[in-house]
């Protein structure tokens, strides 16, 4: 026989014990809004591509002679851009052993969740790749971006830089990396900094609020953009540009499904969507280049 005190580790005790698993929880989804920031057009069922016509400007009006015939006429002349969706998609298979054994959470409402985030963040990243297409870089490699890169970019956009096309068509939004952020209203903040240093005003007002990741500056909404990634060098690419400047075309709503597999004893679930993306004017857009080597790591 046994001697000695009871613990609950003794012997066979800890196989009667029931165990509780704490509520499970989902990796966090990083911010993805730039689909949202881009011109967005629905292609009707039954087309496969979708084009869309930037009509260039025609020359300036002549000043006339009073009896003598205008005999100049001028052209219409359109930019074409075509642009055909493809499917996106992405499946969970979970098994029915599983679904009606996890405790710990909903776990087909988990998956669901999960598929729509991966569509989504699929759809942000295939946006965040036309920023680099853009024609005029802000080029900071290697260096911390400030307010006065914003500026420059900003007015550049608002000049008339194409005699086709013009300037770049308001509103103006900004989609970048979270550290970019950072240092821009770490600028305007900083008292050793020409913007910092001036009265207080906007540069304490957004030093408390900057943390939403969506304010204004010089008229253009920021954005955080969660998944734009940063290079070998500690660098990244965001955008500052004309909403009209990148266009998302959409063939559908995203279409969920559900597959009962019997003989595997499984549900597939998933989920797809048919899109495509192109750039309606190199101009109308900057390439915003800096340095993101956190202040923490």
């Amino acid at each position: 026989m046994a001697s000695g005190l009871s613990i609950a580790s003794t012997s066979n005790l800890s196989s009667g014990q029931k165990i509780l698993v704490a509520a499970a929880r989902e990796a966090f989804e990083p911010a993805a809004p730039d689909p949202d920031l881009v011109e967005n057009q629905r292609i009707p069922e039954g087309h496969k591509q979708w084009d869309i016509l930037t009509y260039a400007r025609l020359s300036d009006a002549s000043a006339l002679t009073e009896g003598v015939d205008l005999s100049s006429p001028q052209q219409l002349v359109a930019n074409s851009l075509s642009i055909t969706p493809s499917e996106h998609g992405i499946i969970a298979t979970l098994s029915k052993r599983l679904i009606r054994r996890q405790g710990d959470t909903s776990v087909v409402s988990t998956a669901g969740k999960m598929i729509a985030n991966s569509l989504r963040r699929r759809m942000s990243k295939d946006v965040i790749a036309l920023y680099e297409g853009f024609d005029v870089t802000q080029s900071q490699a290697g260096n911390s971006l400030d307010i006065t890169h914003f500026r420059e970019s900003v007015a550049y956009l608002l000049t008339d830089n194409d005699a086709s096309y013009g300037p770049a068509p308001l509103p103006l939004h900004a989609a970048l990396h979270i550290e970019q952020i950072s240092d821009i209203i770490g600028d305007i903040s900083d008292p050793g900094t020409a913007a910092g240093s001036r009265p207080a005003g906007l540069g304490d007002e957004m030093l408390q609020r900057w943390w939403r990741g969506n304010d204004r500056l010089y008229g253009v909404s920021i954005f955080h953009s969660g998944n734009i990634a940063k290079d070998s060098s500690d660098d990244a690419k965001g955008g500052l540009f004309s909403k009209e400047a990148l266009v998302l075309v959409l063939a559908n709503n995203a279409d969920s499904t559900e597959e009962n597999d019997n003989s595997l004893r499984a549900i597939e679930y998933g989920i797809f969507q048919e899109w495509g993306e192109g750039e309606r004017a190199g101009k109308h857009g900057v390439v915003v280049y800096s340095d993101i080597t956190p202040g923490l790591s």
